[in-house]
């Protein structure tokens, strides 16, 4: 007698992103083990990132990373400015060296800030701070009032002054209202040591940022909250955060009204952590926090960078190396809305490969994320993120589910399942080959089958979207069921879907899989 074939549906399969935490562990469908290369579309769905078009065609410093990017933006246009090889450039498709009159560079690692308008300051350990008018030549800064400027490797232009720390990493000096040229007490300025707040001894400032009407000084293991920064010389403590700081200073972002930033423990919301009677789980990259914390605490902490990219609403860490240069995107649509969410499922994670290897990046309010990345000829050069190649070359979206013994799904339970078919719905535009793996019992060999997808690029399905929502009208883009035969059998059973992506987006909507039932599992 014919035995009926047993369907399960996975619906959106790694909806929540991905878990590299618990991935030996029993995880439903929703979670992710593997996540490469993907974003969260606007209906939850995995989906490809987009790729890097190169954007310079003259003036490149040559075989060197580009590795500090900045966005000056004026009244109507945003000016790239970058770092590289020792010197300083602005713009993008054709780079014009604007080193100018400095004193001879150490090095790129430049902490840039827009200021008073018109000008862009810059500090970096042991070098005087430039500054630059309108994006033109920087010249280092001249002090005009006898006063002393500090040189760390810390600044922020915030409440109409700069904020700069010295070489000694525990003292903030701050500039006259509006001046970066006076330092000096009479002028306005002044300072304050941050040495005698921090909880269990010394600890030395690493970032700064804003945070509603306060100013926040990140230590290596903990955080300083101020009040009344804009009168900083009556600026007065309100919290002060133990065992919570940022290791590395280019992580620290403004996300709407919250802050992100990289700490000794992972990702962290400062919004979470300071109020922490409402979320006692401030660490937003809990899922993926050990395989994270190997990167980014492997002695490359000062060449992280990020940007917090509005539009797509995600934001990116950076983690350059010579070995395995590594991305994290954490999707933080729902971060701000949906407080009430389970801590886990307000941040969807994905892990990038790829991308060119890109070096510094950089989001401007011409809502342009800006990369720096080497191009065919090694040389660097400005790139942006666009399109669906990583500049000429193919890169693969890959998932991959949990363990599942599918005991909550349909028909379900201690048994052996049988595998016979599996059925993978996508939507995308153009030709792609995606393939489908399985595999059982905790056994990393797995079966894998490939179909190719030849798509008409037909516009919307039936001339209508759904539910309003354009995820099968968009131009260029198919609904299609890609079939697989399989085979072998077991208990715990984990699937994925790889999908070369070659200048056409793709998303994975729903998998089908249909087995048979065999005996009892012992």
């Amino acid at each position: 007698m014919t035995v009926p074939l047993l369907p399960v549906t996975f619906q959106a399969p790694g909806f929540k992103g991905l878990n590299s935490q618990l991935s030996s562990t029993a995880l439903d469908s929703g979670w992710a083990t593997e996540l490469e290369n993907a974003v969260f579309d606007q209906t939850g769905k995995i989906t490809s990132r987009k790729g890097w078009e190169a954007l310079t065609t003259s003036g490149s410093p040559g075989a060197h990373n580009i590795e500090q990017i900045h966005c000056y933006e004026s009244e109507t246009a945003t000016t790239v400015i970058c770092a590289a090889n020792s010197k300083i450039y602005s713009g993008t498709t054709s780079l014009t060296d604007r080193t100018g009159t400095i004193t001879a560079l150490p090095g790129n690692n430049w902490c840039f800030q827009n200021f008073n308008a018109t000008k862009i300051v810059a500090w970096q350990l042991n070098h005087p701070p430039i500054v630059s008018t309108s994006g033109g030549n920087f010249a280092d800064i001249v002090v005009s009032d006898g006063g002393t400027i500090p040189d760390g490797n810390v600044c922020l232009a915030a409440f109409g002054r700069i904020f700069a720390t010295k070489d000694d990493g525990y003292t903030v000096q701050y500039s006259a209202l509006l001046d970066e040229t006076k330092w000096a007490v009479a002028s306005g300025a002044g300072s304050f040591s941050t040495l005698d707040y921090w909880p269990d001894g010394k600890d030395y400032v690493t970032a700064m940022a804003v945070y509603e009407d306060k100013l926040v000084v990140f230590g290596q293991r903990n955080t300083i909250v101020y009040d009344s920064p804009e009168a900083p010389g009556s600026l007065v403590i309100h919290d002060i955060i133990a065992g919570v700081g940022c290791i590395a200073r280019d992580s620290v972002q403004a996300v709407g009204t919250d802050v992100l930033f990289l700490s000794e423990t992972g990702i962290r919301s400062l919004k979470k952590t300071l109020v922490t009677t409402k979320s006692p789980v401030q660490d937003i990259s809990i899922n993926v926090r050990d395989e994270l914390l190997i990167y980014a605490t492997a002695g490359n902490a000062p060449k992280i960078r990020s940007a917090f990219n509005s539009v797509e609403g995600f934001y990116l860490l950076l983690i350059p190396s010579t070995t395995s240069p590594t991305i994290w995107c954490l999707d933080v649509k729902n971060l701000q809305q949906y407080t009430d969410l389970p801590q886990a499922e307000q941040v969807r994670i994905s892990k990038w490969t790829g991308l060119g290897s890109p070096t510094a990046v950089a989001y401007g309010r011409d809502l342009t994320m800006y990369l720096g990345v080497r191009d065919a000829d090694n040389d660097g050069i400005i790139a942006e993120y666009a399109g669906y190649l990583d500049g000429t070359s193919n890169y693969t979206l890959k998932y991959r589910s949990p363990w599942m013994d599918l005991g909550n799904e349909q028909e379900g339970g201690n048994w052996y399942k049988i595998p016979k078919q599996a059925t993978v719905t996508t939507v995308g535009g153009g030709n792609y080959t995606p393939s489908f793996a399985w595999a059982f019992d905790f056994n990393n060999y797995e079966n894998s089958k490939a179909v190719a997808v030849a798509s008409s690029t037909a516009a919307a399905e039936y001339n209508v979207a759904e539910y309003n929502i354009a995820e099968y009208n968009a131009s260029n883009r198919e609904l299609v069921n890609s079939k697989f035969q399989l085979s072998r059998y077991g208990q715990f059973m984990r699937m994925g879907v790889s999908i070369p992506i070659s200048g056409k987006e793709v998303s994975v909507q729903k998998i089908d899989l249909y087995m048979k039932r065999g005996r009892i599992s012992r």
